[in-house]
C-alpha cells in the first residue's frame, strides 16, 4: 500500500473508536481526491458535516465512519470536567478505516478535517467535550462555539459530546409588572371604588329621606 510521507497507517492492533461512540450512523467510501470532500449524517439529532481536504489520507482509499453515543452513558464526564451545570445537547464520533483492510487508521492525518455539527441544543456558552480513543477525556479549548453550531478539527478518531449549560430560568413564567403598565390600572380601579362608594352613600341618602 502506498501512501504520502505524514499520512496514518492501517495497524491490525489500531485502537477502537472513542469509548461509547460504537452506534455507526454513516459509512462512506473517500477516495484520493485533489479536491476537498464533505460527507453529511445526522447523529444524536444533529447535522453533522465532515470536510476532507485534499490529500487527508494520502493515497489511501478510506471508509469515514460517522458514529453517536448513548448520552446517558457520558454524563459522569460532566461533573468530573466541572460541568455539573450542563447537559449533554448532542454527540458525535469520526472514524477512518482503511477500505482495503478495515483496519482503522492510526497516526494524525495529513490534513485535520473540519467537523460542523449543528443543533438547536447548542448555544454560544456551549462546551465541546473531546473523548479520544485514548486518554481521559477533556474540554476541546479549541473548539469554535455559536448559537447552534460547534466546529472542531479533527487529526485523528475521537468522539465528540457537546455540553450546554442547564438554563435556571423558568420558560413559562411571567414576567413582572413594571410600574408604568400598572399605573392606569391603579387610577382605574381606584375610580370604580370611589365611584362605587359613592353609589353607595346616594342610596342610603335616598332611603332615609
Amino acid at each position: 500500500m502506498s501512501t504520502k510521507s505524514g499520512a496514518p497507517q492501517s495497524s491490525p492492533s489500531a485502537p477502537t473508536p472513542a469509548a461509547g461512540f460504537q452506534t455507526t450512523v454513516l459509512s462512506q467510501v473517500v477516495a484520493p481526491s485533489s479536491s476537498t470532500q464533505t460527507v453529511t449524517a445526522t447523529a444524536d439529532g444533529a447535522n453533522v458535516s465532515v470536510v476532507v481536504p485534499a490529500g487527508a489520507f494520502g493515497n489511501t482509499t478510506v471508509n469515514l465512519v460517522v458514529t453517536e453515543p448513548t448520552l446517558s452513558d457520558l454524563t459522569s464526564t460532566l461533573s468530573a470536567l466541572g460541568l455539573g451545570g450542563s447537559t449533554l445537547a448532542t454527540g458525535v464520533g469520526v472514524e477512518v478505516v482503511d477500505a482495503a483492510t478495515g483496519q482503522p487508521l492510526t497516526g494524525t492525518f495529513a490534513q485535520p478535517l473540519t467537523v460542523t455539527i449543528t443543533s438547536s441544543g447548542i448555544t454560544s456558552a456551549s462546551k465541546v467535550i473531546e473523548f479520544p480513543t485514548s486518554g481521559s477525556p477533556f474540554v476541546d479549548s479549541s473548539a469554535e462555539v455559536v448559537s447552534g453550531k460547534a466546529v472542531v478539527q479533527v487529526s485523528s478518531d475521537p468522539g465528540f459530546a457537546v455540553a450546554t449549560p442547564t438554563s435556571a430560568s423558568v420558560p413559562a413564567a411571567t414576567s413582572p409588572v413594571t410600574g408604568k403598565d400598572f399605573l392606569p390600572v391603579g387610577i382605574a380601579g381606584g375610580v370604580l371604588v370611589v365611584g362605587g362608594a359613592a353609589l353607595i352613600v346616594a342610596s342610603e341618602r335616598r332611603r332615609h329621606a
